[in-house]
């Protein structure tokens, strides 16, 4: 249902999520989607309510006056969406196909929701004089006069260089902290009757360390040694398992494998968890272990959240950079992340060896912003898609990693990803160093010097 789903959708029904559990509700309804709608004072949502004068904290205690009413008397860990939150979710979709989107975004949740005919909180409103179809109509007219024209980015056409899988899941054989998950998923396949290594014996062994973190995440949502291997055994086909041409690992574990590799590369960690594997089997959304997670009702968005959190607060100059590099593109109305929006992380995150070279050579983030507007242009849509990666960005990503490793580093650093770029002559970001006067023997040798003398 939420394949659909664009970042910003995906992170309101989380929140709707939370909401529910601090309240102590079983249940996710739809009035917990719409106090998690209301959470962004820039979004189109507030800015609707704010032309009709509605106070936005007013109008969450009413949500909340609704909701108490559903309170159950001990604490939840757990909640499940309930049958009107369901019905939305499906409604989401069809406003999405009517207004000629691809993606749903949290403004068709908002429609989806006011179009709920048993929802309380309308009548609420009607009784403060409140007239919900004028708000509604209102924001169908602001959404659907938005430009449709989208300002393409120079580097999303270009072809993804061919990948070397076999090196890159060598890499994640070899990591010490992968090596155990891979020797016993090994000896799995082994003892059974397959010759190709898939995605339910790599389950099978993260979930045999049952001290790991992984592990002990995984059995919060019900995921144990026992249950999984109970559902496995009612597997009669590997179909699953397979969508193309038979290699040393299935298919859909060669994809979980990359996708992993791909979240390590953007989260700037050079070596490779069971959590990382875990996270790669929700994205890839294949695979009989991703079916009998499905089967055992795990919650996809809670197992992620609960697996992310503890990577989040780490201090990483990396994963801050790409936070950084996607706010930029929201901020010009983009939803692709190219090379020279990670420049532009490294010079707004300010602290690095690489952000002191680029600002000891002259480059700023205002001549920088400019330069960049020049090259790619800004849209003056709104814009609330996924972001996405170009596929030189996801280049400069690989290659900063496979720098920090070849340095025995445990992350990849803004100097790793600084170099990276610079290894891409033809990237925006290096035209855009270009223009401001700067070229690579420069930033080199200005980062040389820098670690030389001892300044990190």
């Amino acid at each position: 249902m939420f394949e659909k789903f664009t970042e910003k959708a995906i992170d309101a029904v989380k929140s709707a999520q939370i909401y529910a559990i601090e309240l102590n509700h079983e249940k996710i309804y739809p009035e917990h989607l719409l106090l998690a709608l209301l959470n962004d004072p820039n979004s189109i949502i507030v800015k609707t309510f704010a032309v009709y004068k509605i106070e936005i904290n007013q109008l969450k205690q009413e949500i909340e006056k609704i909701l108490n009413k559903r309170a159950v008397v001990k604490p939840v860990e757990f909640v499940s969406f309930s049958d009107s939150s369901k019905d939305i979710f499906n409604r989401t979709i069809d406003i999405a196909r009517y207004m000629g989107n691809s993606y749903v975004k949290p403004e068709h949740i908002f429609l989806a929701i006011w179009d709920y005919p048993k929802l309380e909180l309308t009548e609420v409103l009607k009784e403060k004089g409140i007239d919900i179809d004028k708000i509604k109509e209102m924001f169908y007219n602001i959404l659907s006069s938005k430009k449709s024209h989208k300002v393409k980015h120079p580097e999303i056409i270009e072809k993804r260089r061919r990948n070397d899988r076999a090196d890159s899941i060598i890499s994640i054989i070899e990591s010490a902290d992968s090596a155990k998950i891979f020797d016993r998923a090994i000896a799995k396949l082994s003892t059974s009757h397959y010759e190709i290594l898939g995605t339910e014996q790599i389950m099978q062994s993260i979930l045999e360390d049952t001290e790991s973190d992984a592990a002990k995440i995984l059995a919060n949502f019900g995921v144990t040694p026992e249950t999984f291997s109970s559902k496995l055994q009612e597997v009669s086909s590997r179909q699953a398992e397979f969508e193309d041409k038979q290699i040393i690992f299935t298919p859909n574990a060669l994809k979980t494998l990359v996708t992993a590799l791909d979240i390590v590369r953007e989260e700037g960690n050079a070596s490779i968890l069971p959590e990382h594997i875990i996270l790669g089997i929700l994205k890839a959304k294949k695979g009989i272990a991703y079916n009998i997670l499905k089967e055992l009702h795990v919650n996809e968005f809670l197992l992620e959240e609960q697996i992310l959190q503890p990577i989040e607060k780490q201090v990483n100059e990396t994963l801050y950079i790409m936070r950084l590099a996607k706010q930029e593109a929201r901020r010009i109305g983009n939803n692709v992340v190219g090379s020279e929006l990670i420049l532009m992380g490294i010079i707004l995150e300010a602290n690095s060896i690489a952000a002191e070279v680029l600002r000891d050579l002259g480059v700023n983030a205002k001549d920088a912003r400019a330069a960049i507007k020049e090259l790619t242009g800004i849209s003056e849509d709104y814009n609330n898609s996924e972001i996405t990666f170009s596929q030189r960005a996801k280049l400069i990503l690989e290659d900063a990693w496979n720098i920090a490793k070849s340095q025995q580093k445990t992350k990849t650093s803004a100097d790793d990803l600084l170099i990276a770029i610079c290894n891409q002559p033809d990237s925006v970001a290096m035209r855009v160093l270009s223009k401001l006067g700067v070229d690579v023997l420069e930033i080199r040798q200005g980062i040389k010097n820098r670690i030389t003398n001892g300044s990190i």
